[in-house]
């Protein structure tokens, strides 16, 4: 003969839940002749005031461009020149440049910040206008801190020496891309 039981259990659960929500990184330039704005794609390029309008061989002409994050970004990152694109015109083959980042945000973008020891981003020998340096240099940005601007790059841009008789009154356009990476 045989015998039944049947035996109670108790039961109770616990949960864990999380939200969750990704970070905001975007960044905005400006250059002397351009306010403070996302100048993508390249056809929206920021355009650097050179003032190179009558260049000689070996006569340099400077312009800087200021990299900062958004006012909405909640992440420091990094910022390289990592392209060149969208460039036309018969004096490509003999314009050469070089470019630093400025010591501070108010620096003056002329000879004296390739003076010393400045922040080599292309540099310190000149490259062909439409190279960038095969391994870029990486620059920290960090996070937002409303109208004030993070990095600046100095350009400098010249005409090769011993560059040709024919290419008096040519001329020529180059777009740089700067990435700037979350971290």
């Amino acid at each position: 003969m045989g015998t039944t039981s049947t035996r109670a259990a108790w039961t109770d659960s616990e949960y864990g839940a999380g939200s969750f929500a990704a970070s905001v990184f975007g960044t905005e330039s400006q250059t002397a002749s351009s306010g403070w704005v996302s100048h993508t794609p390249v056809g929206n390029a920021a355009m650097l005031a050179f003032n190179a309008t009558a260049m000689s061989p070996t006569v340099s002409f400077y312009a800087w461009i200021s990299i900062r994050t958004t006012s909405t970004t909640n992440v420091g990152g990094t910022v390289a020149l990592t392209s060149s694109s969208n460039n036309s015109g018969p004096l490509l083959p003999v314009l050469e440049y070089r470019a630093v980042r400025t010591a501070g945000i108010s620096s003056a973008c002329s000879s004296a910040a390739f003076s010393g020891s400045p922040t080599w981003i292309v540099g310190p020998s000149y490259l062909t206008i439409t190279s960038v340096p095969g391994s870029p240099v990486s620059s920290v940005l960090t996070v937002p801190s409303g109208a004030t601007p993070q990095l600046r790059f100095c350009f400098e841009v010249r005409i090769q020496s011993g560059a040709g008789n024919s290419y008096q009154g040519t001329g020529a356009s180059v777009a740089w891309e700067f990435t700037a990476t979350s971290t």
